[in-house]
């Protein structure tokens, strides 16, 4: 797996997972401070959703788990 989506609610955090996910975040994911890093970050619902479908559009292995029941 590349990347691993991880569901809060309206709060998703992403994480790189592979070296290659790793390289990409670090040189094309434009994070902000308080979200955390470009390897793990968290954003709202609606962006990260739409990252997801670009990744998988791209041929990276993407994985999303819910915290919540």
């Amino acid at each position: 797996m590349d990347f691993q989506f991880t569901e809060h609610g309206t709060v998703w955090t992403i994480e790189a997972v592979s070296d290659a996910a790793i390289t990409l975040a670090n040189e094309n994911f434009g994070i902000e401070s308080w979200q955390g890093t470009p390897v793990r970050f968290t954003t709202d619902h609606r962006p990260a959703i739409a990252l997801a479908d670009k990744l998988i559009s791209e041929g990276w292995s993407v994985g999303v788990s819910c915290t919540f029941h």
